[in-house]
């Protein structure tokens, strides 16, 4: 798995929709002092793209995802915290579901 840290996969963010790399370029000049980390997977025809928000400095990290396909100008947004990922993670586990 790649992580790119303080930076976007050049190749993959050429290939993103202008709404969503609106989206996400509104995040990062937002919060100048956190650290961001992204990943980018594609399953065609759909493209997730998980970026999380680290702030040291204010105590908090927020995980932001994107998911479109490649057909339409459509795409979904939803951010949680850290805790809500670990909350549900737990969840899962407890639930025993694989």
């Amino acid at each position: 798995m790649l992580v790119y840290e303080n930076q976007f996969p050049v190749n993959c963010f050429t290939l993103l929709p202008v709404d969503v790399k609106q989206h996400i370029m509104g995040i990062v000049d937002a919060s100048p002092t956190s650290q961001f980390y992204c990943h980018v997977t594609t399953e065609i025809p759909n493209v997730n793209v998980y970026l999380i928000e680290h702030n040291p400095s204010e105590i908090y990290t927020i995980c932001h995802f994107f998911s479109y396909d490649q057909i339409g100008e459509d795409y979904s947004y939803q951010s949680l915290s850290s805790n809500q990922i670990n909350m549900m993670n737990q969840f899962v586990l407890q639930a025993n579901i694989t």
